[in-house]
């Protein structure tokens, strides 16, 4: 009997109906055919305010006038650091409308990491949420950024919402920078028509955490959008009737390519979610009868523990998916049970544009109460270290191959070579098994990243703002088991001999929170003697791993 070995194709079958061709022209050329199609159809739904299809194309169609008279052209980088909101949307369809590439970056980053990103993606404005301005500025000014275009989230919003404690400040005016409701509000003419190649013109450089230190820079094109709207739209089955929660960051690849571009796609309505709150989100599910979305599992366990849960009518939910971290089958279980929907898992990454290729469970394959990652929307292999594909069931690094892989990481040839394989395969660094039935278990990550509640972060990037503080002698970070983030972020630290007994573990944490976004900021410190490194004094974060393990 042939052994069967770990690699797999998507078959059409599993879907809820076959995916067609991705459309080949321009992601924003989507939005302006549904905007034809349905244009007083609600795009979006934010803090209780409406926006039509034929509103959002025509602010979209503004911004990228207002870019164009800045100068801006065809291939430059525009970045924005804003919370999910209607401006966030808008800001993203003219920046591509202007045939720019946009850069989305997370709002909770600071000043050293900001410029990291500004200066590396060589961008020439940035539109940010008014309250990160003060950090914003000097960086900008210093990088001579040609533009600030600030955003108050409240502006598109009714007086009937329940505004996040953060956002719900009054507007302020912003001395250098202009607002983003002056720029919209202005009618520079028609937006610039701009010839792109969808399989060759950037859409999108989005920053991704690995473990050699700084973020890189993934290069997706308007096809790799395309093919994964088309994916997600037609396998999971999205409808112009849905109205889906945009809770995964628009400046995540889970936001933009499994939530945003295959509703507009579809025709349906996004209500973008600025900040997670349980009983928000419960609350808006039974107002506005939202249906389907992705969230990490991390939300749906804060979901089903809200003291007030069975009082809300969760029955217009039609589809849940789960992705950003695996799912326990004991979650599926729990909300199969409690709300009558099943839970689908995914799995993908930001160099395959989420699902295209990755792993989904789908409408016609499922593995319910495994713990399963799902089947391929591509091509999937798992493969040993010399890269020869295993037999089922044996562990092996996932190598995925599809038409969702970016184009490699900006600027970085030798890592992009690396990853990026010559016929066509992305080496993941992630480890795990498939079984008889083609479903996919996730083991280890080969590469020491820690994914908390979805956010990938990298422990050398980490380690690298703690020496900054006078006393740390050395750092070691790693991921250790947290019951609501999956994964939560611990840094074992050696102090200088002056430092003992002066400096504390709070003293550290609160040192992370000051230097690096929260997510990323170690949650538990350990002082400890000496880190444990092999014979050529590399540090086994391995080892300090099995230890947190054998003290539980």
């Amino acid at each position: 009997m042939t052994e069967m070995l770990s690699y797999q194709k998507y078959d059409p079958a599993w879907g809820a109906r076959p995916i067609p061709t991705p459309p080949e022209q321009p992601v924003f050329e989507i939005l302006r055919d549904t905007a034809k199609k349905w244009p007083e159809k609600d795009a979006v739904i934010f803090l209780h305010h409406r926006l039509s299809y034929a509103d959002l194309d025509r602010l979209s169609d503004r911004f990228a006038a207002y870019l164009a008279g800045l100068g801006l052209q065809k291939g430059d980088r525009v970045a924005t650091m804003l919370p999910n909101c209607t401006q966030q949307i808008i800001a993203i369809y003219g920046i591509l409308k202007a045939g720019c590439v946009m850069v989305p970056f997370n709002v909770m980053l600071k000043g050293q990491e900001i410029q990291y990103i500004l200066e590396e993606s060589e961008a020439r404005a940035i539109v940010c949420l008014d309250l990160v301005f003060p950090m914003v500025q000097p960086v900008a000014q210093a990088l001579g950024l040609e533009q600030i275009v600030t955003v108050h989230a409240k502006d598109f919003s009714e007086a009937s919402a329940n505004i996040p404690l953060l956002l719900s400040g009054d507007k302020q005016a912003v001395d250098g920078a202009e607002d983003f409701m002056d720029v919209i509000g202005m009618d520079r003419g028609k937006a610039p028509r701009i010839q792109i190649d969808p399989k060759q013109d950037l859409a999108c450089l989005l920053y991704t955490s690995g473990t050699t230190g700084f973020p890189k820079g993934a290069m997706i094109t308007h096809h790799n959008y395309n093919h994964v709207a088309a994916l997600v739209a037609s396998g999971l089955d999205v409808r112009e009737t849905d109205v889906l929660y945009l809770l995964f960051p628009l400046f995540h690849v889970g936001g933009q390519a499994l939530i945003l571009f295959p509703a507009v796609l579809a025709g349906a309505t996004c209500m973008p979610i600025p900040m997670f709150d349980a009983g928000d989100l419960l609350e808006s599910i039974q107002h506005f009868g939202l249906t389907f979305g992705f969230a990490p599992p991390t939300a749906y366990i804060g979901l089903l523990n809200h003291p007030e849960f069975d009082r809300f009518d969760l029955s217009s939910l039609r589809m849940t998916a789960a992705s950003g971290a695996p799912v326990p089958a004991a979650l599926q279980a729990e909300w199969q049970e409690k709300v009558g929907t099943y839970l689908f898992a995914g799995y993908g990454c930001t160099e395959s544009t989420a699902a295209g290729p990755g792993a989904m469970e789908m409408a016609h394959k499922r593995n319910p109460g495994t713990g399963t990652l799902g089947v391929t929307t591509g091509e999937i292999r798992v493969v040993d270290e010399k890269g020869n594909t295993v037999p089922r069931g044996t562990v092996g690094e996932f190598h995925l191959r599809g038409e969702g892989i970016a184009q490699g990481y900006w600027k970085k040839p030798e890592e992009t070579k690396k990853c990026f394989l010559e016929d066509g395969w992305w080496a993941t660094g992630d480890a795990g098994t498939m079984d008889e039935d083609g479903f996919l278990f996730f083991v280890e990550r080969i590469k020491d990243l820690i994914v908390a509640s979805g956010y990938n972060i990298a422990p050398a990037e980490v380690e690298n703002y703690l020496y900054q503080h006078p006393a740390v002698q050395e750092a070691a970070v790693v991921g250790v088991p947290d019951e609501y983030r999956g994964e939560t972020v611990k840094a074992f630290v050696v102090l200088r001999e002056e430092a003992k007994g002066k400096v504390t573990e709070d003293d550290i944490i609160a040192f992370g929170k000051e230097k690096m976004a929260a997510y990323k900021a170690p949650k538990r410190v350990e002082f400890i003697d000496e880190l444990p490194k092999n014979i050529t004094g590399k540090v086994l974060r391995r080892v300090l791993r099995e230890r947190e393990v054998e003290e539980k």
